[in-house]
């Protein structure tokens, strides 16, 4: 396993993008989410790697458990422009993307507001081969923030990602996963793919009100159409 790889972001402690409430407000339960990819150093946390790929592109659902070696990191060159938006109609998510980067823990940075998603700028970029992460709050203390719906989507669903450049990238969600923080997949979200991927990630599953945290992450993964 190359030093990179083993460097995944820490999805593990907080949520991958650190998604916590400072308050005990709602709980929220949710279905499963995820799946493989990355550029620079993704979060740290026992993970496993998904070995396999169908012919079609599209990413097999993780295993409960280790599949073998972590892949090597993958060496693209960023040929996609940055994401600037990030557009679900059928959950009625319609926002700007902040880039985040890595806390000094490297677990990665939380979307500093609770209505707009943000994406992991030191990963791969949509579009690219590889998994690209963007990921949002779940709620806030007045109520249901940018991620709030994501449990809901299904395969089939459309994304659509809109970069800088001007250019609609569009794509299908293929799975949803739901993983506890405390075994999160880390390889399996962040590590190297063949074929762009775009993962969703939020949190979800009950509500620790003494860490104001929830207890589980939330992954949709999509394929590029």
């Amino acid at each position: 396993m190359t030093a990179g790889a083993v460097l995944l972001v820490s999805l593990t402690v907080g949520l991958i993008v650190g998604i916590t409430r400072s308050d005990g407000a709602r709980t929220v339960n949710s279905n499963p989410a995820a799946q493989t990819g990355s550029t620079a150093p993704p979060p740290t946390s026992s993970g496993f790697s998904l070995s396999n790929q169908s012919a079609a592109g599209r990413i097999p659902p993780i295993p409960g458990g280790p599949t073998g070696p972590a892949h090597a990191d993958p060496k693209p060159a960023a040929g996609m422009s940055p994401p600037a938006r990030v557009t679900i109609p059928s959950i009625g998510v319609d926002s700007s993307l902040q880039p985040l980067g890595l806390q000094a823990d490297n677990t990665l940075q939380s979307p500093t507001a609770w209505g707009q998603a943000g994406w992991y700028a030191g990963g791969v970029r949509p579009g690219d081969p590889g998994p690209a992460v963007i990921a949002g709050h779940v709620d806030s203390r007045s109520g249901p923030a940018v991620f709030f719906r994501l449990r809901e989507l299904r395969a089939g669903a459309d994304v659509y990602i809109t970069t800088q450049s001007g250019k609609t990238l569009h794509f299908v969600v293929d799975t949803s996963q739901r993983f506890s923080k405390d075994r999160f997949p880390t390889e399996a979200v962040y590590g190297p793919t063949p074929l762009p991927v775009l993962r969703l990630i939020t949190c979800t599953g009950a509500f620790d009100a003494a860490n104001h945290n929830y207890l589980d992450n939330l992954v949709v993964t999509a394929h590029l159409a």
